[in-house]
Protein backbone atom coordinates (compact mmCIF):
# COMPACT_ATOMS: atom_id res chain seq x y z
CA UNK A 1 0.00 0.00 0.00
CA UNK A 2 1.69 3.30 -1.23
CA UNK A 3 -0.01 6.71 -0.15
CA UNK A 4 1.17 9.98 -2.01
CA UNK A 5 0.26 13.60 -3.33
CA UNK A 6 -2.04 13.61 -6.68
CA UNK A 7 0.57 14.34 -9.13
CA UNK A 8 -1.32 16.20 -12.30
CA UNK A 9 0.91 18.81 -13.17
CA UNK A 10 2.06 16.78 -16.43
CA UNK A 11 -1.56 16.29 -17.37
CA UNK A 12 -0.88 17.01 -21.36
CA UNK A 13 -2.83 18.73 -24.33
CA UNK A 14 -6.46 16.69 -23.97
CA UNK A 15 -6.80 19.09 -20.68
CA UNK A 16 -7.66 21.47 -24.05
CA UNK A 17 -11.08 19.79 -24.34
CA UNK A 18 -12.18 20.45 -21.32
CA UNK A 19 -13.08 23.66 -22.36
CA UNK A 20 -15.73 22.33 -24.96
CA UNK A 21 -18.77 23.55 -24.88
CA UNK A 22 -21.67 20.58 -25.26
CA UNK A 23 -23.54 19.42 -27.71
CA UNK A 24 -27.49 19.07 -27.48
CA UNK A 25 -29.41 16.46 -29.30
CA UNK A 26 -33.17 16.17 -30.34
CA UNK A 27 -33.32 13.99 -26.88
CA UNK A 28 -29.93 13.76 -25.75
CA UNK A 29 -27.49 16.06 -24.48
CA UNK A 30 -23.60 14.99 -24.72
CA UNK A 31 -21.86 15.76 -20.98
CA UNK A 32 -17.99 14.91 -21.68
CA UNK A 33 -16.32 17.35 -23.96
CA UNK A 34 -17.20 17.41 -27.81
CA UNK A 35 -13.84 16.35 -29.40
CA UNK A 36 -12.92 13.97 -26.53
CA UNK A 37 -12.86 10.00 -26.20
CA UNK A 38 -15.18 9.07 -23.04
CA UNK A 39 -16.72 6.42 -21.27
CA UNK A 40 -18.34 5.89 -17.62
CA UNK A 41 -17.93 3.02 -15.49
CA UNK A 42 -20.38 0.12 -15.56
CA UNK A 43 -23.76 -0.21 -16.29
CA UNK A 44 -26.13 -0.02 -12.98
CA UNK A 45 -23.70 2.01 -11.10
CA UNK A 46 -23.70 5.93 -10.20
CA UNK A 47 -21.78 7.89 -12.20
CA UNK A 48 -23.35 10.57 -10.03
CA UNK A 49 -21.26 11.55 -6.48
CA UNK A 50 -24.30 10.39 -3.34
CA UNK A 51 -24.85 14.53 -3.54
CA UNK A 52 -25.95 14.24 -7.12
CA UNK A 53 -23.27 17.29 -7.85
CA UNK A 54 -20.75 15.62 -9.55
CA UNK A 55 -20.07 12.74 -11.81
CA UNK A 56 -16.91 10.87 -12.56
CA UNK A 57 -16.05 9.68 -16.21
CA UNK A 58 -12.43 8.56 -18.35
CA UNK A 59 -11.06 10.33 -20.97
CA UNK A 60 -8.68 8.46 -23.03
CA UNK A 61 -5.30 9.99 -23.81
CA UNK A 62 -3.84 8.13 -26.53
CA UNK A 63 -2.08 5.54 -27.50
CA UNK A 64 -1.84 4.87 -23.78
CA UNK A 65 -2.93 6.58 -20.93
CA UNK A 66 -6.36 7.46 -19.49
CA UNK A 67 -7.75 10.75 -17.53
CA UNK A 68 -10.09 10.43 -14.64
CA UNK A 69 -11.96 13.99 -14.18
CA UNK A 70 -15.04 14.90 -12.03
CA UNK A 71 -18.04 17.12 -14.34
CA UNK A 72 -19.56 19.76 -11.63
CA UNK A 73 -23.36 19.36 -12.87
CA UNK A 74 -24.04 22.84 -11.74
CA UNK A 75 -21.51 24.86 -13.56
CA UNK A 76 -20.28 22.29 -16.38
CA UNK A 77 -16.60 22.77 -15.17
CA UNK A 78 -14.79 19.47 -15.95
CA UNK A 79 -11.77 19.46 -13.16
CA UNK A 80 -8.90 16.66 -14.07
CA UNK A 81 -7.90 14.12 -11.27
CA UNK A 82 -5.68 11.88 -12.62
CA UNK A 83 -3.46 10.67 -15.51
CA UNK A 84 -3.16 6.45 -15.25
CA UNK A 85 -1.21 4.05 -17.56
CA UNK A 86 -3.01 1.98 -19.94
CA UNK A 87 -6.41 1.88 -21.95
CA UNK A 88 -9.19 -0.13 -21.13
CA UNK A 89 -11.85 0.70 -23.29
CA UNK A 90 -14.38 -1.12 -21.62
CA UNK A 91 -14.56 0.84 -18.34
CA UNK A 92 -11.96 3.43 -18.61
CA UNK A 93 -10.39 3.39 -15.05
CA UNK A 94 -13.93 2.51 -13.81
CA UNK A 95 -14.42 5.27 -11.50
CA UNK A 96 -16.75 4.98 -8.23
CA UNK A 97 -17.67 7.30 -5.62
CA UNK A 98 -16.38 6.05 -2.02
CA UNK A 99 -18.01 10.03 -0.85
CA UNK A 100 -18.88 13.12 -1.81
CA UNK A 101 -14.98 14.25 -2.54
CA UNK A 102 -13.24 10.59 -2.57
CA UNK A 103 -13.02 8.01 -5.56
CA UNK A 104 -11.74 4.69 -6.28
CA UNK A 105 -10.44 4.21 -9.74
CA UNK A 106 -7.56 1.76 -11.62
CA UNK A 107 -5.31 1.16 -13.96
CA UNK A 108 -4.93 -2.61 -15.41
CA UNK A 109 -1.54 -1.60 -17.00
CA UNK A 110 0.23 -0.50 -13.60
CA UNK A 111 -2.12 -2.98 -11.71
CA UNK A 112 -3.05 -0.40 -9.16
CA UNK A 113 -6.10 0.64 -7.37
CA UNK A 114 -6.53 4.08 -6.62
CA UNK A 115 -8.33 5.35 -3.39
CA UNK A 116 -8.03 9.22 -3.79
CA UNK A 117 -9.43 11.61 -1.90
CA UNK A 118 -9.82 14.88 -3.94
CA UNK A 119 -9.89 17.48 -1.32
CA UNK A 120 -6.79 17.18 0.25
CA UNK A 121 -5.03 15.20 -3.25
CA UNK A 122 -4.17 12.37 -0.96
CA UNK A 123 -4.03 9.15 -2.64
CA UNK A 124 -3.49 5.57 -1.39
CA UNK A 125 -2.62 2.92 -3.95
CA UNK A 126 -3.12 -0.80 -3.78
CA UNK A 127 -1.76 -3.72 -6.24
CA UNK A 128 -5.09 -5.21 -7.86
CA UNK A 129 -6.34 -5.37 -10.13
CA UNK A 130 -9.73 -4.33 -12.65
CA UNK A 131 -12.41 -2.77 -9.84
CA UNK A 132 -15.98 -4.42 -9.77
CA UNK A 133 -17.88 -2.69 -6.86
CA UNK A 134 -17.57 -0.69 -3.73
CA UNK A 135 -19.75 -1.25 -0.69
CA UNK A 136 -20.26 1.89 1.58
CA UNK A 137 -21.07 -0.05 4.60
CA UNK A 138 -17.91 -2.19 4.57
CA UNK A 139 -15.73 0.78 3.05
CA UNK A 140 -14.45 -2.14 0.72
CA UNK A 141 -13.81 -2.90 -3.00
CA UNK A 142 -13.76 -5.93 -4.75
CA UNK A 143 -11.75 -6.93 -7.58
CA UNK A 144 -10.90 -9.50 -10.18
CA UNK A 145 -7.33 -10.61 -10.35
CA UNK A 146 -6.93 -11.50 -14.02
CA UNK A 147 -3.51 -11.23 -14.10
CA UNK A 148 -1.60 -14.34 -13.48
CA UNK A 149 2.10 -12.52 -13.66
CA UNK A 150 0.65 -9.94 -10.95
CA UNK A 151 -1.12 -12.55 -8.39
CA UNK A 152 -3.67 -15.37 -8.27
CA UNK A 153 -6.26 -15.02 -10.66
CA UNK A 154 -9.03 -15.08 -8.46
CA UNK A 155 -11.80 -12.58 -6.58
CA UNK A 156 -10.49 -10.24 -4.23
CA UNK A 157 -11.66 -7.12 -1.24
CA UNK A 158 -9.74 -4.34 -0.14
CA UNK A 159 -10.73 -2.92 3.45
CA UNK A 160 -9.90 1.26 2.67
CA UNK A 161 -10.25 1.57 6.54
CA UNK A 162 -6.82 -0.62 7.56
CA UNK A 163 -5.86 -0.96 4.10
CA UNK A 164 -5.83 -4.87 3.84
CA UNK A 165 -6.35 -7.04 1.27
CA UNK A 166 -7.92 -10.52 1.02
CA UNK A 167 -8.38 -13.12 -1.71
CA UNK A 168 -12.29 -14.32 -1.62
CA UNK A 169 -11.96 -17.21 -4.21
CA UNK A 170 -9.91 -19.07 -6.10
CA UNK A 171 -10.31 -20.95 -8.94
CA UNK A 172 -9.31 -23.84 -7.27
CA UNK A 173 -11.84 -23.33 -4.75
CA UNK A 174 -14.48 -23.40 -7.72
CA UNK A 175 -12.72 -26.23 -9.17
CA UNK A 176 -14.60 -28.45 -5.84
CA UNK A 177 -18.09 -27.42 -7.67
CA UNK A 178 -17.23 -29.02 -10.48
CA UNK A 179 -19.52 -31.85 -9.97
CA UNK A 180 -22.34 -30.58 -8.57
CA UNK A 181 -22.27 -27.72 -11.32
CA UNK A 182 -21.48 -30.09 -14.20
CA UNK A 183 -18.62 -28.35 -15.73
CA UNK A 184 -17.06 -30.18 -18.50
CA UNK A 185 -14.45 -27.61 -19.29
CA UNK A 186 -10.71 -27.66 -18.10
CA UNK A 187 -10.35 -25.22 -15.23
CA UNK A 188 -7.06 -24.16 -16.84
CA UNK A 189 -9.63 -22.18 -19.35
CA UNK A 190 -11.99 -20.61 -15.98
CA UNK A 191 -12.00 -17.53 -14.91
CA UNK A 192 -14.04 -15.46 -12.52
CA UNK A 193 -15.69 -12.07 -12.86
CA UNK A 194 -18.03 -9.30 -11.94
CA UNK A 195 -18.16 -9.28 -7.86
CA UNK A 196 -20.91 -7.55 -6.75
CA UNK A 197 -22.13 -6.80 -3.25
CA UNK A 198 -25.69 -7.17 -2.22
CA UNK A 199 -27.65 -3.84 -0.73
CA UNK A 200 -27.07 -5.14 2.51
CA UNK A 201 -23.51 -6.09 2.35
CA UNK A 202 -24.75 -9.46 3.11
CA UNK A 203 -23.92 -11.57 0.35
CA UNK A 204 -21.55 -11.08 -3.04
CA UNK A 205 -22.78 -12.39 -6.18
CA UNK A 206 -20.64 -13.36 -8.89
CA UNK A 207 -19.07 -15.52 -12.44
CA UNK A 208 -17.43 -18.47 -13.57
CA UNK A 209 -17.21 -18.33 -17.05
CA UNK A 210 -15.55 -21.33 -18.13
CA UNK A 211 -15.42 -21.50 -22.19
CA UNK A 212 -12.89 -21.19 -24.01
CA UNK A 213 -12.36 -18.73 -27.47
CA UNK A 214 -15.97 -17.14 -28.34
CA UNK A 215 -18.47 -16.77 -25.58
CA UNK A 216 -21.37 -19.32 -24.57
CA UNK A 217 -23.80 -18.20 -22.34
CA UNK A 218 -24.54 -21.77 -21.13
CA UNK A 219 -21.07 -21.44 -19.99
CA UNK A 220 -21.15 -18.67 -17.54
CA UNK A 221 -22.47 -19.84 -14.62
CA UNK A 222 -23.68 -17.66 -11.43
CA UNK A 223 -23.01 -18.00 -7.68
CA UNK A 224 -23.10 -15.85 -4.38
CA UNK A 225 -21.37 -16.26 -1.04
CA UNK A 226 -21.23 -14.40 2.05
CA UNK A 227 -18.42 -11.72 2.57
CA UNK A 228 -16.05 -14.09 4.03
CA UNK A 229 -16.50 -16.47 1.45
CA UNK A 230 -17.05 -19.24 4.00
CA UNK A 231 -20.13 -21.17 1.72
CA UNK A 232 -20.54 -20.72 -2.01
CA UNK A 233 -23.56 -20.78 -3.49
CA UNK A 234 -24.88 -22.39 -6.99
CA UNK A 235 -27.46 -19.95 -8.68
CA UNK A 236 -27.54 -21.59 -12.12
CA UNK A 237 -26.63 -20.50 -15.70
CA UNK A 238 -26.39 -16.84 -15.59
CA UNK A 239 -28.51 -14.22 -17.64
CA UNK A 240 -26.34 -11.75 -19.63
CA UNK A 241 -25.06 -8.37 -17.33
CA UNK A 242 -26.82 -9.41 -14.05
CA UNK A 243 -27.22 -7.43 -10.97
CA UNK A 244 -28.72 -7.57 -7.84
CA UNK A 245 -32.08 -6.13 -7.89
CA UNK A 246 -32.61 -6.52 -4.22
CA UNK A 247 -30.70 -8.98 -1.02
CA UNK A 248 -32.82 -12.16 -2.66
CA UNK A 249 -32.69 -11.36 -6.06
CA UNK A 250 -31.15 -10.79 -9.26
CA UNK A 251 -31.70 -9.01 -12.42
CA UNK A 252 -30.74 -9.52 -16.14
CA UNK A 253 -31.31 -9.87 -19.62
CA UNK A 254 -32.55 -13.51 -20.61
CA UNK A 255 -29.96 -15.08 -23.39
CA UNK A 256 -30.77 -18.88 -22.19
CA UNK A 257 -34.03 -19.56 -21.00
CA UNK A 258 -36.65 -18.05 -23.11
CA UNK A 259 -33.59 -16.23 -25.29
CA UNK A 260 -35.83 -13.53 -25.65
CA UNK A 261 -33.08 -10.96 -24.16
CA UNK A 262 -36.17 -9.46 -21.73
CA UNK A 263 -35.13 -7.82 -18.60
CA UNK A 264 -35.85 -10.64 -15.78
CA UNK A 265 -35.91 -11.30 -12.25
CA UNK A 266 -35.17 -14.16 -10.62
CA UNK A 267 -34.67 -15.79 -6.68
CA UNK A 268 -31.34 -16.80 -5.79
CA UNK A 269 -32.62 -20.50 -6.61
CA UNK A 270 -32.85 -19.66 -10.39
CA UNK A 271 -36.84 -19.20 -10.38
CA UNK A 272 -37.92 -16.29 -12.57
CA UNK A 273 -40.02 -13.94 -10.33
CA UNK A 274 -41.29 -11.64 -13.04
CA UNK A 275 -40.53 -10.10 -16.14
CA UNK A 276 -39.12 -6.25 -15.89
CA UNK A 277 -38.90 -5.39 -19.71
CA UNK A 278 -38.73 -5.68 -23.36
CA UNK A 279 -35.27 -6.76 -25.22
CA UNK A 280 -32.24 -4.85 -24.48
CA UNK A 281 -29.08 -5.40 -23.27
CA UNK A 282 -27.40 -3.85 -20.86
CA UNK A 283 -30.49 -3.53 -17.97
CA UNK A 284 -29.95 -0.64 -15.03
CA UNK A 285 -33.11 -0.44 -12.81
CA UNK A 286 -34.07 3.28 -11.12
CA UNK A 287 -33.63 3.33 -7.31
CA UNK A 288 -37.26 2.70 -6.61
CA UNK A 289 -37.40 0.03 -8.62
CA UNK A 290 -39.83 1.12 -11.34
CA UNK A 291 -38.12 1.95 -14.16
CA UNK A 292 -35.89 0.40 -16.57
CA UNK A 293 -33.54 2.10 -18.98
CA UNK A 294 -31.78 -0.59 -21.70
CA UNK A 295 -30.29 -0.85 -25.05
CA UNK A 296 -30.84 -2.82 -28.12
CA UNK A 297 -28.81 -6.27 -28.46
CA UNK A 298 -25.39 -6.78 -29.33
CA UNK A 299 -24.44 -5.94 -33.23
CA UNK A 300 -27.75 -3.95 -33.80
CA UNK A 301 -27.79 -1.54 -36.27
CA UNK A 302 -29.45 1.25 -35.07
CA UNK A 303 -28.57 1.26 -31.36
CA UNK A 304 -31.33 2.69 -30.02
CA UNK A 305 -31.79 3.44 -25.39
CA UNK A 306 -35.15 2.99 -24.65
CA UNK A 307 -37.16 3.58 -21.10
CA UNK A 308 -39.45 1.03 -19.95
CA UNK A 309 -42.01 1.23 -16.99
CA UNK A 310 -41.43 -1.51 -14.48
CA UNK A 311 -43.43 -4.71 -16.46
CA UNK A 312 -44.36 -3.57 -19.62
CA UNK A 313 -42.38 -5.17 -22.59
CA UNK A 314 -43.37 -2.22 -24.94
CA UNK A 315 -40.64 0.91 -23.95
CA UNK A 316 -42.24 4.24 -22.62
CA UNK A 317 -39.77 6.13 -24.08
CA UNK A 318 -37.04 6.39 -26.33
CA UNK A 319 -34.42 7.96 -25.89
CA UNK A 320 -31.25 7.99 -27.47
CA UNK A 321 -30.66 6.80 -31.21
CA UNK A 322 -27.71 6.41 -33.76
CA UNK A 323 -26.11 4.22 -35.83
CA UNK A 324 -24.02 1.59 -35.54
CA UNK A 325 -21.15 2.80 -37.77
CA UNK A 326 -20.37 6.71 -37.04
CA UNK A 327 -16.87 7.61 -39.17
CA UNK A 328 -16.37 4.26 -40.11
CA UNK A 329 -15.96 3.34 -36.77
CA UNK A 330 -18.04 0.71 -35.48
CA UNK A 331 -19.73 1.35 -32.13
CA UNK A 332 -19.61 -2.68 -30.84
CA UNK A 333 -15.90 -2.84 -32.06
CA UNK A 334 -14.68 0.40 -29.82
CA UNK A 335 -16.13 -1.46 -26.80
CA UNK A 336 -17.35 1.39 -25.00
CA UNK A 337 -20.78 -0.37 -24.84
CA UNK A 338 -24.40 1.53 -23.77
CA UNK A 339 -23.30 1.22 -19.58
CA UNK A 340 -26.47 3.15 -18.87
CA UNK A 341 -27.17 4.40 -15.12
CA UNK A 342 -29.61 6.14 -13.38
CA UNK A 343 -28.78 8.93 -11.19
CA UNK A 344 -29.48 8.75 -7.69
CA UNK A 345 -32.57 10.58 -7.59
CA UNK A 346 -34.28 8.82 -10.73
CA UNK A 347 -34.68 11.83 -12.77
CA UNK A 348 -31.42 11.24 -15.17
CA UNK A 349 -30.10 8.62 -17.06
CA UNK A 350 -26.14 8.48 -18.31
CA UNK A 351 -24.78 6.37 -20.76
CA UNK A 352 -22.33 6.15 -23.46
CA UNK A 353 -22.59 6.43 -27.19
CA UNK A 354 -20.78 7.98 -29.92
CA UNK A 355 -20.56 11.50 -30.97
CA UNK A 356 -20.24 12.27 -34.94
CA UNK A 357 -16.89 11.79 -34.89
CA UNK A 358 -17.28 8.30 -34.36
CA UNK A 359 -15.55 8.69 -30.74
CA UNK A 360 -17.01 7.59 -27.84
CA UNK A 361 -19.25 9.94 -25.44
CA UNK A 362 -20.42 10.39 -22.18
CA UNK A 363 -24.37 11.28 -22.89
CA UNK A 364 -27.55 12.12 -20.38
CA UNK A 365 -31.16 11.93 -20.73
CA UNK A 366 -33.41 14.43 -18.40
CA UNK A 367 -36.51 12.49 -17.78
CA UNK A 368 -38.17 15.45 -16.56
CA UNK A 369 -38.20 17.83 -19.24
Amino acid sequence: MDTKKSNILQLPAIILLLCAQPVFGEKAEMLSPEKADAVLAYFHQFAESPDGQHVAYTLFDPPERMLVVVHTLSTGKISPVAMVKGQNRHTGTHPLWVDNHTLIYCSDADYRIYHHDLKSGNVVEYAGGQISDYSPLYNMVLYNGKNADKEEKGLYSIDLDNGSKKQLISLDDMAELKDEVGIKSAIEHWRLDHPYWSPDGQKIMFQLKTYRGKARASEVFLFYTDPEATKIHYVGVRPMHVQWWDNESYFGHDNHEKDDKHLRRWDLNGKMIEELSGPGCHGTVSADRQWIVTESWYKSDPIIVNLYKRGETKPTQELFRQPAVVKGKVFWDIRSHIHPSFSRDGQRVYFNAQGSDGKSKVWFHDLQR
